[in-house]
């Protein structure tokens, strides 16, 4: 079983949450008033897509979840005053809508959404995933925001699950 920890608003949370459910991967959300329950929880993979201003007593437990994970996600949108302390052997991967970003969005037309890779990452098997983008198509009756799509884009690539076509 694969535990993921996501640092989100409940909504963003449960639409991932959603998306994931036949997937081998246990999505644990983290907040204020689960942090101390999990903090002895050894996470592959830690997606921060909130500020972490409210987080500041916790600071040094989010420093040992983020260090003690394989791959931290972080939304390079957001702005993080409160830096985080990580080890080097953490693979940070970056989404955002900004151009510096690991995985980012080229364009959003009617239907669909391309996203760009925009710096190669190595997966769970530690096969090299190149640069390069790919065409999601949005049916209409999601709900997922931009980052979220993103974010399952990464989950998708890191634990070499096939890309979604359609979302």
């Amino acid at each position: 079983m694969i535990f993921v920890g996501i640092m989100s608003d409940c909504k963003s949370y449960e639409n991932i949450k959603e998306k994931l459910k036949n997937e081998d991967i246990n999505l644990i959300h983290i907040n204020k008033k689960s942090i101390e329950n999990i903090k002895n929880i050894k996470f592959e993979t830690i997606i921060i897509d909130t500020n972490l201003q409210d987080f500041n007593q916790e600071k040094s437990i989010i420093e040992q979840i983020c260090n003690n994970a394989k791959y931290l996600l972080i939304n390079t949108d957001l702005n993080l005053k409160n830096e985080l302390e990580l080890s080097p052997k953490v693979n940070i991967i970056t989404y955002g809508l900004n151009q510096k970003a690991t995985v980012t969005v080229s364009s959003i037309k009617d239907g669909g959404i391309l996203i760009y890779l925009q710096r190669n990452i190595k997966n769970i098997k530690e096969n090299i995933i190149e640069v390069g983008e790919k065409l999601v198509k949005i049916k209409e009756q999601t709900k997922l925001k931009n980052y979220e799509i993103l974010i399952l884009y990464i989950i998708f690539l890191i634990y070499n699950y096939p890309i979604m076509e359609e979302i």
